[in-house]
């Protein structure tokens, strides 16, 4: 930023502050230029547009902001390449976000069955029908979630602006989370739901690392935590549940919000062009 006017300087440092807060509540860790990945700067860019409902200029300027510090630390030898080259600019991203279709949700499902342990189906499933956020998820304890053999439900503490929700767990949850505790054994209400290393709650990082294994065992690209969340307001709006109750579900302060899977995605359009021929 060298040459730039107070002004800007201090609107760039007020960008990459911004985006710090989201990579620590979207990854789990401290913002480092080190870490920063093609895949976060393409989730921010969506984060912007389709949850701040920031206008593409805006989103573009943000962006820029990053690049900036991304160049710095490039000059200083810290990181090899700038992450943000080579992605998109913000028009081209007004369609709604990424999700999984029926066949995506089969086979991610299949993947984690098919290779992984009773904790990681129990959280993949969880994810896929609950919308939970990645925070969420790690910091459910045993006693948010109640379950009887006809229904069930999770308790959401401390969401978004501090408010609690409650979101109904379907038959395919239940089971996955009642083998996955039956084989945990002796456990306290106030321990974590989802246990990582030292029996301390899975992280955010963990969660972000076995969405992906299991996505590249299903041969999926580009599915992230965020993805399951998107998947599961797609599959409401789809099942004709109102605006109100998926904003409810999400935990989303504003129907404008959800509002973004009533808009054509990629895989819509492509399926009415197949329809189409």
């Amino acid at each position: 930023v060298a040459g730039k006017s107070t002004h800007t300087v201090k609107a760039y440092s007020r960008d990459v502050r911004l985006f710090g807060e989201w990579f620590l509540m979207t990854n789990g860790r401290e913002l480092t230029p080190q870490r920063i990945t093609p895949i976060d700067v393409r989730e921010y860019r969506s984060h912007l547009l389709m949850v701040k409902g920031y206008q593409s200029a805006t989103v573009n300027r943000k962006l820029s902001s990053l690049s900036a510090l991304c160049n710095w630390a490039r000059e200083e030898g810290m990181i090899e390449a700038n992450p943000v080259e080579g992605i998109s600019q913000a028009e081209e991203e007004r369609l709604a976000p990424k999700w999984l279709d029926k066949n995506g949700q089969y086979a991610l499902l299949r993947a984690v069955q098919e290779r992984g342990k009773a904790r990681d189906e129990a959280l993949i499933t969880l994810m896929l029908n609950t919308g939970l956020r990645v925070s969420e998820v790690s910091n459910l304890k045993l006693k948010d979630v109640e379950m009887s053999p006809r229904k069930g439900t999770v308790v959401v503490r401390g969401g978004k602006g501090g408010k609690h929700r409650r979101v109904p767990l379907n038959v395919d949850v239940r089971k996955a989370l009642q083998a996955y505790l039956e084989e945990r054994g002796e456990v306290e209400e106030d321990d974590p739901l989802f246990v990582g290393q030292r029996n301390g709650p899975l992280q955010p990082p963990g969660i972000y690392y076995l969405v992906k294994r299991y996505a590249y065992d299903a041969r999926l690209e580009e599915v992230t935590p965020h993805t399951l969340r998107h998947t599961f307001g797609k599959n409401l709006v789809d099942a004709g549940v109102s605006l109100d109750r998926v904003a409810q579900l999400l935990g989303h302060e504003s129907v404008d919000t959800t509002r973004i899977y009533t808009t054509p995605s990629e895989q819509d359009l492509r399926s009415e062009e197949h329809t189409s021929e």
